[in-house]
């Protein structure tokens, strides 16, 4: 892939010396609306020149108008516009404080210089009546070749950055003695209010329209850069991107600082490693955020996994469906129509597991079980667990793989120790707990861990799909740490790489040490 790009770079930088045209070094081609009645000398593509001089041109008979942000330029059969990249207004405005007390993701001002994205719009007209249309994307300045999909994404800034009332900042709400719980994106963290958008790569459109949309998340709002939950309530291909058969009504750009260092896109690889298992698993693919032409950084593109997600994937009513989960953050109310099953479990975890394991689909329950414990997920029993099943009482409940930000460290970390630590009053590690010590359950369990490290959790495929994504994001991270303000960015991610890849080769084998010892506890006692 790496020679295929040198290639092709040096083919453009040839055709350009022999062209007596200004050099257009583009990094790589987007998707745009074309008209056979219109041209250009610069495609809809990835520019590195901050600026370009683009020439429209059409048929003799016709003429055109450029409408460009506040420009529109009306001229003969060609038109000459001088595109020049943003100066950038919203992305020095903090959107956090500088000195959380706790919490480690503070604001830091952008270091350097950042792409922008622009979007024009030519007609052709023939007696003031349009007969054709194009629109043309660019992105000028940037620092590598493009490896993402562009979110172009457009709001009134009022609503995010105003003091008063915009959403994303600290604001006028904000309390430095509650400043883990206060600010304007928390105040406003449920308002709803309305974006454009449009999602595209190189060669289609997935998205595009007016859609409402929130903050989202538990603890990252205090981030300087915000997850946006969007409702979309209209037909459309996020799924082809996503990989997904169905059909999407709620996606979420999640923010980079949900999994900051080496975790910036461990949540992702997880789910793409897990995507064929036996679990439900909220699907991802890394994007690059541009917020009114303004650079704003990697996110991840996330279905959001809901009772409405799940009703979609299984072509069935939500209606017909009920959910239990514990909203992100485990309580001893939490889990809905569970509850009583787990608090019967706490007070008796000599109930029969005959009873207990057929209001369950175990072959869920058991890859879960391995995924969370395989991967090191430190934010789990206690949080972020999701079952569902149909309403029909004699339905088993399945479980969900949600926010697996908080994984991979030391491979040689023993989480059949961590999971037994005492939880209360959350009732996240009962199930875990019960089961893991019930011996008719170790026989299903360790039959499918020994399957699955000889396949999707092997050294060779976690690995495999390491690769992968290093070859995506290592060469779009510089710019996305100097806009957040890191110094080091770079510096960092490579060291997470290092820990991901040592992971990659150690894990499997402590697992099954891990694993073993613990039943092997477990027996003797």
């Amino acid at each position: 892939m790496k020679k295929k790009s040198i290639l092709f770079i040096i083919t453009i930088l040839i055709i350009s010396c022999n062209n007596s045209k200004k050099t257009k070094n583009f990094f790589s081609p987007l998707y745009g609306v074309n008209s056979s009645n219109i041209s250009s000398n610069y495609i809809s593509g990835s520019y590195s020149e901050d600026s370009i001089l683009v020439t429209f041109k059409t048929e003799s008979d016709l003429k055109l108008k450029l409408i460009y942000n506040l420009d529109t330029i009306t001229g003969s059969n060609e038109i000459t516009y001088h595109l020049k990249k943003l100066i950038p207004k919203l992305i020095n405005i903090p959107t956090a404080i500088e000195d959380y007390s706790k919490y480690v993701n503070n604001w830091k001002a952008p270091i350097g210089e950042f792409s922008s994205f622009h979007q024009i719009k030519v007609l052709a007209l023939k007696n003031n009546i349009i007969v054709d249309s194009s629109i043309y994307n660019y992105l000028l300045g940037l620092k590598s070749e493009l490896k993402f999909a562009i979110v172009n994404l457009k709001v009134d800034s009022k609503t995010l950055f105003d003091d008063e009332e915009g959403c994303y900042v600290p604001g006028n709400s904000f309390n430095r003695e509650k400043d883990q719980t206060s600010g304007n994106f928390y105040k406003f963290k449920k308002r709803k209010q309305t974006g454009k958008i449009e999602i595209f790569n190189k060669n289609e459109i997935f998205l595009k329209g007016s859609f409402p949309f929130r903050i989202h998340g538990y603890v990252t709002p205090l981030a300087p850069q915000k997850s946006l939950r969007f409702y979309i309530h209209q037909k459309n291909n996020v799924n082809t991107l996503l990989e997904l058969d169905h059909q999407v009504d709620k996606i979420i750009l999640r923010s980079s600082f949900s999994g900051w260092g080496n975790e910036i896109f461990v949540d992702g690889w997880i789910s793409k490693i897990c995507k064929n298992l036996n679990v439900d698993v909220m699907s991802y693919q890394p994007v690059l955020v541009y917020l009114n032409g303004e650079y704003w950084g990697i996110h991840g593109l996330r279905e959001r996994m809901d009772l409405k997600a799940i009703s979609n994937k299984y072509k069935t009513k939500e209606k017909k469906l009920i959910d239990a989960d514990d909203k992100g953050y485990s309580k001893k109310e939490g889990y809905g129509d569970l509850n009583s099953l787990l608090l019967e479990i706490k007070k008796n975890p000599k109930t029969n597991y005959e009873k207990i394991a057929k209001k369950f689909n175990m072959s869920s329950i058991v890859d879960w079980f391995i995924i969370e414990l395989f991967f090191q997920n430190n934010d789990w029993p206690c949080n972020n667990t999701f079952f569902w099943k149909k309403r029909r009482s004699n339905k088993p409940w399945n479980a969900v793989l949600i926010d697996m930000d908080a994984c991979v460290g030391n491979p040689e970390f023993n989480m059949f120790d961590y999971v037994q630590r005492d939880w209360s009053p959350a009732l996240g590690g009962e199930l875990i707990n019960y089961l893991l010590k019930q011996s008719e359950f170790e026989m299903l369990f360790t039959k499918r861990v020994n399957y699955l490290l000889e396949n999707e959790l092997s050294s060779e495929n976690l690995m495999a799909n390491l690769i992968e994504f290093k070859k995506s994001f290592s060469p779009m991270v510089e710019e996305h740490y100097s806009r957040w303000g890191y110094k080091n960015g770079t510096k960092k991610y490579k060291k997470g790489l290092s820990v991901l890849e040592k992971f990659c080769v150690d894990r499997p084998e402590n697992f099954k040490k891990n694993m073993n010892q613990y039943f092997k506890n477990i027996s003797n006692l």
